[in-house]
């Protein structure tokens, strides 16, 4: 029961999180956007968070993420995710999963959305014209949304506490893995991935229950 609920949750993280779920190529510790990194003439994060706290948002200090299917990725304090993308192609591929993603796990929600860039919660729905972008709903209006379970939201530090006091380290470790872009079957992960899956858990693990860090 326990593994069918964390399931449903790791289809709602994508949702929620703007499709931003960590892979392989990034570190899984956070990181501050302090300096504008380059990103072949297109917007940077900088630029983004820029563009979102003047048009109203909150984010102030935003904090990377690791992600597998954008160029970069930040959370505001305001509960936003912030994305860049190398190509407006790749920006499609992520609206299209969240769009998909309306028929198993309904959650009708406005991002705002420009040229190589998107922003997903927050105030999203009401910045995105003083963005330069456009407002666009995910999913339809009036769909019921599938209740769950914030304690094993595998998306937030509590989460994964949580999860963790309840399976095992390699039940957790099965659990999270699609929220990184890895194989659920531990059989078809390499030994970097696992590790990976090890870091990202211990970080959460250091910022909300040391005592399970280790």
């Amino acid at each position: 029961m326990k593994r069918t609920r964390l399931v449903l949750v790791v289809l709602t993280v994508l949702a929620l999180s703007g499709c931003a779920a960590p892979g392989p190529e990034s570190g899984p510790t956070p990181s501050p956007v302090e300096t504008a990194d380059e990103q072949q003439g297109g917007t940077t994060l900088l630029d983004l968070k820029n563009m979102y706290s003047d048009a109203g948002g909150g984010c102030d200090n935003p904090q990377r993420r690791s992600t597998a299917v954008a160029e970069d990725t930040a959370d505001c304090e305001d509960g936003a995710v912030i994305s860049v993308y190398d190509s407006q192609s790749q920006r499609d591929s992520a609206i299209a999963v969240l769009q998909g993603l309306q028929d198993t796990n309904p959650s009708p929600h406005v991002i705002a959305v420009g040229s190589d860039w998107t922003v997903n919660g927050g105030s999203a729905d009401s910045v995105a014209d003083a963005m330069g972008g456009e407002a666009l709903q995910i999913g339809e209006p009036g769909a019921a949304a599938v209740e769950s379970d914030p304690a094993i939201d595998l998306t937030t530090d509590a989460g994964l506490c949580a999860a963790d006091a309840e399976l095992s380290n390699l039940e957790l470790n099965d659990a999270l893995a699609p929220v990184l872009g890895y194989p659920s079957d531990r059989d078809l992960r390499s030994s970097d991935q696992d590790e990976a899956i090890r870091a990202y858990k211990n970080a959460a693990f250091e910022r909300a229950c040391p005592a399970r860090a280790g």
